[in-house]
C-alpha cells in the first residue's frame, strides 16, 4: 500500500483542486491520502468533503506534519506532496515505479509550473529546471526535496524522519543523511504543478529564510557546501562574491576607492550566474531583464540570512523545537 502525505496551512484556495487530482490516479496499487491540517481557515472543512483522512495538529511546522503523517501512515511506501499542487493522472504511478529495485531507498519527483502568469514564478520555475538539468544525468543522486517525493517507510523512520527542529532545509538534511548509506534517485516523469512565490515580497522572504537555515544544514554536511546533486556549485561563491560587494559598498562612504572592489565582487557574483542566466534566455529571453533584477534581490537576501544564520551560529544559538 501507499500512503500519500499533505501537511496544510492555510490551503482553503487551492485544496479542493490538490486532493480532486490526487484522488484521480491511474495506478494498480492501493493508495491511501492522509492530510495533517493546521489551518486556521476553512481547510478541514473543504477536505472533509473528499474520502480522505484528517488529521488535526497544532502549528508545529511542516517537519512535524510529515512526521505525524507517517506515523498514520498504513502504506510501506510514504510519498509527501506539498497542498498546492495539483498532480496528472500518471503522476503517483511514475514516482514509485523505481522501487521495483529494492535497493532505492527514496525518489525525487519534479516541479513544473502551476501560475504561469507572474513572471517571478517563472523565473523560479527556470531556476530549478536548471537544476534539474544536472539531475537528470545522474544514476545516484543525494537530494529529494519534500514537496513531491516517496521514501520507503521502513527507512524513513529508522533515520527519525525530518528533524523537526528544523523550518525549512529539513528535507536535504534527510536525504543527505540517507543517501550515505542508500541509494536515491531522480524520476523527472513523476511531475506536478506548484504554485510558486509571485510576488517579490514572499521571494524576498523565501530567499533569507534558505539563506538562513543553509547555515545550520552546511554545519551539519560541511562536505555538502560546494558539491550536492541539486544546488550548484557556484551558488555559494556567488552569494559569497554579493555579500563582500555590499561589505565594500558600505565601506566606500568611507574610503571611495573601496568602492571598485564593491563593484569587482558584484561581477563577479554575477558572472558565476552566467549558466542561469544563458539558461533562461534559451528557455524566455523577454524576462531576461526582470531576471538579472531577481538575481540581484535572490543574492542580497540569500546573503543576508546566511549571514544571519551564521551570526546565530557563531553565537553558539542552538535550533529550539518549533513553537
Amino acid at each position: 500500500m501507499i500512503s500519500v502525505i499533505i501537511p496544510t496551512m492555510n490551503a482553503e484556495k487551492f485544496i479542493s483542486k490538490s486532493i480532486e487530482s490526487f484522488l484521480k490516479q491511474d495506478i494498480k496499487e492501493k493508495y491511501e491520502i492522509i492530510v495533517v491540517d493546521s489551518s486556521t481557515d476553512r481547510t478541514s472543512e473543504i477536505v472533509s468533503k473528499y474520502k480522505v483522512k484528517v488529521i488535526k495538529q497544532k502549528k508545529l511546522g511542516p517537519a512535524a506534519a510529515r512526521n505525524f503523517g507517517v506515523k498514520k501512515a498504513r502504506g510501506d511506501i510514504v510519498i509527501f506532496v506539498d497542498a498546492d499542487c495539483i498532480a496528472p493522472k500518471t503522476w503517483l504511478k511514475k514516482l514509485t515505479e523505481p522501487f521495483s529495485d529494492k535497493e532505492i531507498a527514496a525518489v525525487a519527483g519534479v516541479y513544473k509550473i502551476w501560475n504561469k502568469e507572474s513572471s517571478i514564478a517563472r523565473f523560479l520555475q527556470y531556476e530549478i529546471e536548471q537544476r534539474y538539468e544536472r539531475m537528470k544525468n545522474a544514476t545516484n543522486i543525494d537530494f529529494v526535496g519534500s514537496y513531491n517525493c516517496a521514501y520507503r517507510k521502513k527507512i524513513f523512520t529508522g533515520f527519525g524522519g525530518f528533524d523537526e527542529k528544523m523550518i525549512q532545509a529539513e528535507d536535504p538534511d534527510l536525504s543527505f543523511r540517507i543517501s550515505s548509506k542508500y541509494k536515491i534517485v531522480f524520476q523527472p516523469s513523476a511531475y506536478v504543478y506548484h504554485m510558486h512565490v509571485a510576488d517579490l515580497i514572499g521571494f524576498s522572504k523565501g530567499k533569507f529564510k534558505r539563506g538562513y537555515w543553509k547555515a545550520f544544514l552546511y554545519k551539519r554536511h560541511k562536505r555538502k557546501v560546494l558539491k550536492n546533486a541539486y544546488t550548484p556549485a557556484s551558488l555559494m561563491p556567488q552569494t559569497l562574491f554579493f555579500a563582500l560587494s555590499l561589505l565594500f559598498f558600505i565601506l566606500s562612504f568611507f574610503n571611495t576607492m573601496l568602492f571598485y572592489f564593491s563593484i569587482l565582487f558584484m561581477v563577479l557574483s554575477y558572472t558565476l550566474n552566467f549558466h542561469l542566466i544563458y539558461f533562461i534566455c534559451k528557455k524566455e529571453l523577454k524576462i531576461l531583464p526582470a531576471s538579472l533584477l531577481l538575481i540581484f534581490v535572490r543574492n542580497l537576501f540569500s546573503s543576508l540570512g546566511l549571514s544571519y544564520g551564521i551570526m546565530h551560529l557563531l553565537m553558539g544559538y542552538k535550533i529550539k523545537k518549533y513553537e
